[in-house]
């Protein structure tokens, strides 16, 4: 027999670097509120224009409350900035600064109806659900430690003086944001404290019920785009036609892309083709794969001929059902690779030649398979089948019917007006093409992947699919016969 090229194509991949969304958000607050120290516990200011913290004039403390909702930013993001401010409105100016510091509350508290007008530094009988000195809500819940349940460590820090707009920021205020975004359920806000060892020190801060300048917490966040879903891909090849002799056999390309070494099992299966009701199936069919460069090519005539092979072929559980069938159990480093299928003694008839991915998880795929083939009419078309499998996702296809142009790379009696059918697994026709070009849409993608035909006869369709079982059908047009290729690309996710 003589050498056959090894029929190579082109392939087209599609890269999708990682990136993240990012956002700025701006809250008021969900609530705020006064602490005012009472040994009776029955002090608040909820809807209150001001809320304090500091020691007053009178000696008495105060502390703020406040509280933010964030279940609006996702619970995965990640908080790169955040920044609290309130408006100070003192009635008088302060002689030196006055540090107030936020520090995480640690327990859930209420913001009832009390409202102790302006400038309420007194505070109120409080209401039901309000914070107080004693109480988390008035009058059913109480603070372990009155005064407030808060954490030691102080997440912010600003020194105030005159009025105007301040702000706390921080590693320690965005440890606390972040916390909250990732798990609402600590979420109880911020005890706001000032000077509580100097009388006359307490500071006033606008609340969220006060129309000028409440307090607002600014918020930066980085979202990661979702991981693509991975596209399925070609787990199994195949292609079914009629096997002369001569340049006339049937010669099937494919091509592994990838970093690793890829596992597959070739078979070139004939009689039994007969009990699936084909007819004249090749009696007995002779199996050769070529590779690149030093390659050295690998022939088997019976699967069973050899006992290692007999082994690992029976192993993969795709072992052919008669024994005079052909199979080869092979692992191929990236490449392009030609399985060529004759007659024994030159014999003539229908056969199914086949690539299967033993290795679908390693970094190489089956990217591509070509068979050349006579293509003849009614049961002796040739038909290429492929199997999209190992992922969810969607997957891009193109098939090829190859003819008149053959004629320019030295094949005799070429196919001169192939065309292409595309099924899915019950049959069902999915895409028809007769000439490349008649569909604008259809052309403009073959062309943007490279994959355009060279001539204006021959067929080309390109389909995004999910995964599945397809066939792809290749015919003369009006019974022409010929020799024609076959290929079937895997372009990778959309």
């Amino acid at each position: 027999m003589k050498t056959q090229e090894t029929l190579t194509a082109l392939l087209v991949f599609a890269v999708m670097r990682g990136a993240t969304f990012a956002d700025t958000v701006s809250f008021v607050p969900q609530k705020d509120n006064t602490l005012y120290q009472d040994a009776a516990g029955q002090i608040s200011n909820g809807q209150g224009p001001y809320l304090y913290a500091g020691k007053t004039g009178a000696a008495a403390l105060r502390r703020g409350l406040v509280a933010f909702d964030l279940a609006s930013i996702p619970t995965n993001a990640t908080v790169t900035d955040a920044t609290l401010s309130m408006a100070l409105s003192q009635p008088s100016l302060n002689s030196t600064p006055v540090d107030i510091s936020l520090t995480k509350a640690s327990r859930a508290w209420g913001e009832g109806a009390s409202n102790a007008g302006d400038p309420g530094g007194a505070g109120i009988q409080a209401e039901a659900g309000d914070a107080t000195w004693l109480h988390t809500f008035y009058d059913t819940s109480f603070w372990i430690t009155p005064g407030g349940d808060f954490s030691a460590t102080l997440s912010a820090t600003t020194p105030v003086m005159q009025s105007g707009i301040y702000t706390w920021s921080g590693s320690g205020l965005l440890a606390d944001v972040q916390a909250w975004v990732s798990n609402s359920a600590t979420n109880f806000g911020w005890v706001i404290l000032g000077n509580e060892i100097d009388s006359g020190r307490a500071q006033r801060f606008n609340t969220r019920e006060n129309t000028n300048d409440p307090p607002r917490l600014t918020v930066t966040y980085q979202l990661p785009f979702p991981s693509p879903t991975p596209a399925a891909q070609t787990v199994n090849l195949s292609t079914r036609m009629r096997v002369q002799t001569g340049d006339n056999v049937g010669i099937g390309g494919f091509i592994i892309t990838g970093t690793a070494p890829k596992h597959l099992l070739l078979r070139a299966i004939g009689p039994s083709l007969t009990q699936l009701g084909v007819p004249n199936a090749l009696a007995d069919p002779v199996l050769e794969l070529h590779g690149p460069g030093a390659f050295a090519t690998i022939t088997n005539d019976n699967w069973r001929d050899d006992p290692a092979q007999e082994s690992a072929i029976l192993a993969t559980g795709l072992a052919p059902s008669n024994n005079l069938e052909s199979a080869i159990d092979v692992t191929l480093n990236p490449g392009a690779y030609t399985a060529i299928v004759s007659g024994k003694n030159n014999t003539v008839g229908v056969a199914l030649i086949e690539a299967y991915d033993l290795s679908q998880a390693v970094l190489a795929k089956l990217a591509n398979i070509s068979t050349r083939a006579f293509v003849g009419s009614a049961n002796d078309i040739v038909i290429a089948g492929f199997v999209l499998g190992n992922h969810s996702g969607a997957d891009r296809i193109v098939v090829r019917g190859i003819g008149p142009s053959l004629t320019a790379l030295g094949v005799a009696n070429a196919l001169a007006n192939p065309t292409l059918e595309l099924r899915d697994s019950n049959g069902a026709l999915l895409i028809a093409n007769n000439d490349w070009q008649e569909n604008p849409a259809q052309a403009a993608e073959l062309t943007a992947a490279g994959l355009a035909p060279t001539n204006q006869l021959e067929s080309a369709i390109a389909a995004t699919l999910p995964p599945g079982v397809y066939t792809a059908l290749l015919a003369g047009r009006n019974n022409g016969m010929g020799v024609a290729v076959v290929e079937v690309y895997d372009r990778g996710a959309p």
